[in-house]
This record gives structure tokens, sequence and C-alpha cells, in this order.
């Protein structure tokens, strides 16, 4: 995902999304280290992988023997 245009929108629309009394130093804190906080999210994703199986898979059920 590209960094949005307006970082400060993006912060507050997210901060007033989850209804967060923020004051305006921490609102400021936030802005400053979104972008940083966006890439590492956005490094999680890795677009090749994107259909594969996960590594381990649950199975609810014990195996069918016989």
């Amino acid at each position: 995902m590209p960094e949005p245009k307006d970082v400060r929108a993006a912060v507050t629309a997210a901060v007033e999304a989850a209804g967060l009394p923020l004051t305006d130093a921490e609102l400021e804190a936030f802005v400053s280290i979104y972008p940083a906080l966006r890439a590492g999210a956005d490094s999680l994703y890795i677009e090749a992988v994107r259909y594969e199986e996960p590594a381990l898979v649950f199975t609810p059920v014990p195996p069918v023997q016989g």
C-alpha cells in the first residue's frame, strides 16, 4: 500500500474511527511515526506467495485410519 499523500488525514481518520481521545502532542507523535509503521506493515505481505498454503495447517479432527 503506498503512503497516503496526506499522512495527517490518514492518521486522524484512523484515530477517529478507533474512538481514541488523543492530545495534540500524541497525534503529532503518531503522524511522525506513521510512515515507518505503514512501511513495516506493508513489508509483511509478499505478493508472490499470496495464495500459498501456510507452512502449518491446523486439522481440527484426527486423521481417518484405514
